[in-house]
């Protein structure tokens, strides 16, 4: 459960400009998909790396924002932190620019993380679509191989009908994944960067890089690197994407926790 009691005030370090953040008590990261690459779809918290846009129009990262503590105030009326503005979030079409003009190699990072999986989203809509339509199709075949034969006495008894329930042995299909030249370029140079310093201060993103690699087709240099991680037979994925790898597969993939 993601539970919020009042909020942080936070400056910009660019121009001193004082946000409001969300003090969190506890945080649920549950969502409706998951997906290799790191995206959650209809996720109870953001899918960022932490990237904002300031008023001034400079980017930011939240780590690198100044706390601002104030004495409480006497009562909620009176509460000057509820008049602050939150941080907007930067918007998938505008990461390229944010790429181009990072202060940091850590702000470059979380744009291209966000960019990776933003240029990934064409792909999730044709793979849902791909998924729906065989999943139809098996369950209409499953149907035909199991009418309802329920007499009018097992009806009036309350009998159920057949239970569709997914054949084991069934098709599992999935476009190809054929990523553009500017995906590549990005997943290029993301991998890079996070391959130079992995050992350092990106041990957090070791099973993203695993995924850029696999992605590009670069799977001897995926397995060595997820070979040196400790994947637990719980991990579900860090586990799909070991398989994926073994299978030399490069699409995104999705899962369910």
């Amino acid at each position: 459960m993601t539970i919020v009691r009042g909020v942080r005030i936070m400056a910009a370090p660019c121009c001193g400009a004082q946000y409001a953040f969300p003090r969190y008590v506890s945080m649920n990261f549950s969502a409706f998909e998951y997906w290799t690459d790191g995206w959650r779809e209809w996720s109870l918290m953001p899918n960022d790396e932490g990237l904002r846009r300031c008023k001034c129009g400079r980017f930011v990262l939240i780590k690198d924002m100044v706390s601002i503590e104030r004495p409480a105030a006497p009562s909620a009326d009176d509460d000057e932190s509820n008049e602050l503005p939150f941080m907007d979030h930067v918007p998938d079409d505008l990461l390229p620019e944010c790429i181009s003009k990072a202060s940091s190699e850590d702000m470059e990072v979380a744009a291209r993380l966000g960019y990776w999986r933003h240029l990934n989203h064409e792909y999730r809509d044709r793979y849902r679509q791909h998924r729906d339509a065989e999943e139809a199709a098996t369950k209409t075949a499953w149907v035909v191989a199991n009418p309802d034969r329920r007499t009018w006495w097992d009806k009036f008894l309350r009998r159920k009908p057949p239970e569709y329930r997914r054949p084991q042995n069934s098709p599992f299909t999935y476009p190809a994944f054929d990523p553009t030249d500017v995906q590549l370029q990005n997943m290029q140079r993301l991998s890079k960067v996070l391959f130079d310093r992995w050992e350092t201060s990106r041990k957090g993103y070791v099973i993203d890089l695993v995924d850029l690699f696999r992605e590009q087709g670069r799977f001897d240099e995926a397995e060595l690197l997820i070979s040196s991680m400790d994947i637990k037979k719980d991990d579900v994925t860090g586990q799909l994407i070991s398989k994926m790898i073994k299978e030399r597969q490069s699409a995104p993939m999705r899962y369910r926790m």
